[in-house]
């Protein structure tokens, strides 16, 4: 009899009350989990991961072998009879320089060669043609509701052909060419034999999360037919003895896969091929030796004593400071976004004022938030165990904290020897604001010290300032950190090339080992209680009015220097993530669906209760 499957392991989640949702967060641990150990990514065939936004759960992947990106996106449930089934999307979206974009569509082959194409892949949610012209296939996720079996089951079609009846022509310089002869190919796309790529890495990273081979593999091949289109557009299928839509399943635990995948495939049509399998060893040959047999096997080759080697596994430590809206999070992003494109991984620990912590919800990456409060008052402790907690089940090639813009690194710094057996500590980078600095340095004693502390500084938002402004404000920096590099970058975009060394992690400005604790000279430098800040999170279940909205912020009083959150809006009806800067405010687009936090946190220089609730009470008169 076969084992049930380990999936209590990775999901705790209820399939009762949403199962779309649990099928999205099952899919999400999948590949989440194999991608923090680095060695089993590399060896499973991962080379990036990124999460796109949007309201359903959907990636993008980079896979070996492969020189374009693939696309994966939740489509809904499945109604299949014993079982909880999500359907997810698979598209290929092929490097302009491939061979392959030959075989797509004229229409897709061309978008691959704008200016558009490579953000578009990022955000191919944000663009429904991008599935309509990419799309590869499909991939079930089946859970028995008992979760005594798990199903993995891939559709695509042999080749995916569309033939121009007419033919194609367009005019160029003048004249018409000939694109596509009439009855010709305008796609002649290998879906399957693509698609498969994606499922052998994908399948393996299945088994090596329930840690157990799959007891069931199931191909059938069925006829398949090709599309039409004539002069007009208008689109018909004819029959092609040559094509075939095929289907591979594996089956984990206790399941009847044949009666499954008859369900998936079910046609009056009678199979070409049909093969079912128990092992590796009754498999047909092709698929004998692929790794999801075995990829339970795999380690993350942490038994070897890497001391006696001469090798460093500890991760490096980066610690993110800077002052309130000065950009952390905006850097953050595309220093991760950096990494993830390379096969690196980040860790990213957070400490947040308020009582709902924002800028962990912006990332859609591994995130552990630590208590809530001001990491220069009493951190060391939550510290350490945010960062055990993180090496117990990952390895990251990063590990970053971003402060609290109220924060003073020097506060860190002091106590960094604590952490020295775990982590790296590599550099303090500080984010600064162009815009606002002046007015910062003249209110706040940590502003300065969160310069002084850097090893590498970014001046951020220098578009927003004139040549004479962006030239006083590095002159300051050279004064209060001679030291330490200045990059000016907009919106936190800097080539972290410029500041780490892209293969061994060490920032550019040599650093020694920090000193023992004993050898470290203990000093109480000045925190956001001594500069006169405070906050103080309002919460805003009810829809604002837009107008009357932005008609309040413009009303805020003067000591209110930073406001971010998440609020709902009308006219039109919106999710908007709001975020405020010294009297400057965005607000932008949120797709985070799935929090259902609707807040404001407010930091203000001023301990005065009474500012804060004139702040509330403008926010509050804007409610519907």
């Amino acid at each position: 009899m076969a084992p049930d499957v380990n999936l209590n392991s990775f999901f705790k989640g209820d399939f009762d009350q949403d199962p779309g949702a649990g099928l999205q967060a099952i899919m999400r641990s999948i590949l989440i989990r194999t991608q923090f150990l680095p060695a089993v990514r590399h060896v499973i065939g991962w080379r990036g991961l990124k999460q796109s936004a949007a309201a359903v759960e959907g990636w993008t992947a980079k896979i070996r072998g492969n020189s374009g990106v693939f696309g994966l996106f939740f489509m809904g449930v499945e109604p299949l009879p014993g079982w909880i089934a999500g359907l997810f999307g698979l598209c290929y979206f092929p490097d302009p320089a491939e061979a392959l974009v030959e075989r797509y569509s004229l229409r897709a082959a061309a978008f691959t060669q704008s200016a558009d194409y490579w953000p578009c892949v990022r955000d191919f949610l944000q663009h429904p043609e991008m599935c309509e012209l990419f799309g590869i296939g499909s991939l079930l996720l089946c859970v028995r509701p008992d979760r005594h079996a798990l199903a993995l089951v891939m559709q695509s079609v042999s080749s995916q052909r569309t033939l121009a009846r007419e033919g194609v022509r367009m005019l160029r310089d003048g004249q018409m060419v000939e694109l596509v002869a009439p009855g010709g190919c305008d796609q002649d796309l290998p879906a399957f034999e693509t698609a498969l790529g994606f499922f052998d890495v994908l399948a393996a990273s299945v088994t090596f999360n329930l840690e157990q081979a799959p007891v069931c593999l199931v191909e059938r091949r069925y006829p398949a037919t090709q599309a039409v289109y004539d002069g007009s557009g208008a689109i018909s299928t004819q029959e092609a003895p040559d094509l075939w839509s095929g289907l591979v399943a594996l089956g984990y635990g206790a399941g009847d896969f044949d009666a499954l995948c008859s369900t998936v495939t079910a046609t009056e049509c009678a199979p070409l091929a049909a093969r079912t399998a128990s092992g590796s060893d009754s498999a047909p040959r092709s698929y004998q030796d692929r790794l999801w047999w075995r990829a339970h096997q795999l380690r993350d080759f942490k038994s070897v004593d890497k001391k006696l080697l001469g090798m460093d596994d500890r991760p490096p430590l980066i610690i993110l400071t800077g002052f309130l809206g000065s950009g952390k999070t905006s850097f953050l992003q595309h220093f991760i976004e950096y990494q993830t494109q390379r096969s690196r991984f980040v860790a990213v620990i957070q400490n947040e004022i308020g009582a709902i912590g924002l800028d962990g919800k912006l990332l859609d990456y591994k995130v552990t938030e630590i208590d809530e409060g001001c990491v220069c008052c009493s951190l060391v402790g939550n510290l350490k165990r945010a960062i055990q907690g993180i090496l117990e089940s990952f390895s990251p090639d990063y590990v970053i904290l971003e402060t609290s813009g109220m924060a003073n690194p020097k506060n860190l710094l002091d106590d960094m020897a604590e952490l020295a057996e775990m982590i790296r500590f590599d550099a303090t980078v500080t984010v600064v604001d162009a815009l606002n600095f002046q007015s910062s340095l003249a209110d706040c004693a940590i502003a300065a010290d969160q310069v002084a502390a850097a090893d590498v500084l970014i001046l951020n938002k220098s578009d927003l300032v004139d040549e004479v402004q962006l030239d006083d404000v590095q002159r300051q920096l050279t004064r209060l950190n001679p030291n330490a590099p200045v990059c000016v970058a907009r919106q936190g975009d800097v080539n972290p090339a410029m500041i780490f060394d892209a293969e061994t992690g060490s920032s550019s400005r040599d650093r020694q080992e920090l000193p023992g604790a004993a050898a470290m000279p203990v000093q109480v430098h000045p925190t956001h209680a001594q500069d006169g800040l405070c906050a103080r999170t309002i919460r805003l279940p009810h829809t604002l009015d837009r107008s009357r909205f932005i008609e309040v912020v413009d009303r805020f009083p003067a000591p209110i220097f930073r406001i971010k959150g998440i609020v709902d809006v009308s006219d039109p009806p919106q999710t908007i993530l709001f975020q405020y800067v010294a009297g400057r405010y965005e607000l932008s687009s949120f797709s985070g669906a799935r929090i259902p936090e609707r807040f404001l946190t407010i930091i203000g220089k001023t301990a005065d209760l009474e500012t804060f609730q004139r702040v509330e009470g403008l926010l509050r008169s804007a409610e519907i």
